[in-house]
Order: C-alpha cells, then sequence, then structure tokens
C-alpha cells in the first residue's frame, strides 16, 4: 500500500508547494481580482480562503469515514457553505492565509500517512461528489485546487 499512499501524498506535498508559490508570486491588484462573476463571486484571495475552509471540512469528512461513518450528511449544503465560509477569512493577509493553506494541507498529509491500503477503499459520501470511495475525496483535495487555479490563471491571463 505504501506505493499509492506516498503518490497520493506526493501530489498533496506538490501541489502546496505549487499553490504557495502560486499565490506569492500575485501582486495585491491580481489577489483582489474577481474570478467568478455568480455564486460566491470570489476574489483570487478569497479563493485561497476557500482552499482552507473546504479542505478543513473535508478532514472531517475524512475522519468520519475513518472510523466507520457515513461521511457527509445527506442534507449539508455545499453553496451555503462556499458562499459563508471562506469569507470568515477576509480579514486574513496573504500571508496568514498562506501559513493556514500550509498548516492544513499538513494536516491532509498526517491524515493520509496513517492510512491503511483498506482506509483507501471505505466508502461514504462526499458532500459533491455523493457516494465514493475514501481515495477519490482525498485525491479531490488537489484536484480542486488545481481547477481553481486554472480559472485563476484564465481570468488573470497568466501561464
Amino acid at each position: 500500500m505504501t506505493d499509492r499512499r506516498t503518490e497520493i501524498i506526493d501530489q498533496l506535498e506538490n501541489n502546496l508547494k505549487n499553490t504557495l508559490s502560486f499565490f506569492s508570486s500575485l501582486s495585491d491588484d491580481q489577489l483582489r481580482t474577481k474570478v467568478y462573476a455568480d455564486g460566491a463571486k470570489w476574489t483570487v484571495k478569497q479563493i485561497l480562503a476557500h482552499f482552507i475552509t473546504i479542505e478543513r471540512s473535508m478532514q472531517k469528512l475524512f475522519k468520519n469515514i475513518l472510523s466507520g461513518g457515513p461521511g457527509s450528511p445527506e442534507d449539508f449544503d455545499v453553496d451555503r457553505f462556499n458562499l459563508t465560509q471562506p469569507k470568515k477569512l477576509d480579514g486574513l493577509t496573504l500571508k496568514e492565509l498562506l501559513e493556514q493553506f500550509k498548516s492544513v494541507r499538513g494536516d491532509t498529509i498526517d491524515i493520509v500517512k496513517g492510512m491503511t491500503k483498506q482506509d483507501f477503499i471505505r466508502e461514504g459520501r462526499h458532500p459533491f461528489h455523493g457516494h465514493g470511495k475514501l481515495e477519490r475525496f482525498i485525491t479531490w483535495a488537489y484536484e480542486h485546487v488545481d481547477i481553481h487555479e486554472d480559472d485563476i490563471r484564465k481570468v488573470l491571463q497568466i501561464k
């Protein structure tokens, strides 16, 4: 099992390094740029806050499934969560957000380090993906970040 666990940890660590570098390279004007015109209408900086709040929430999901629980409640409102939670971090500086993201991602990596082969195939409910395997939900952590960073790059017209 160490092969798959190691691959996932490597992906999480590489994504963390790339995300820290990417956001650190942005100007204040770029960080204030609105990326989405609908829904939460996040700025670039608020997307970083979203990474923190959603991954912290997902850790609760991972631990629930690891302990034999069903995962996310059926009535979990992802849209409401996304509208309310990142705003709670609006007062933080970029440096503080980057430190929080680093810490949260470190906690996710620690969860994965403690998992066994059987843990990766445990099943439960994810609020976005529905019913599935825990491995899928964990890999979504870095895939999700990549999707939003691609959106940011498009809006800012950077590669």
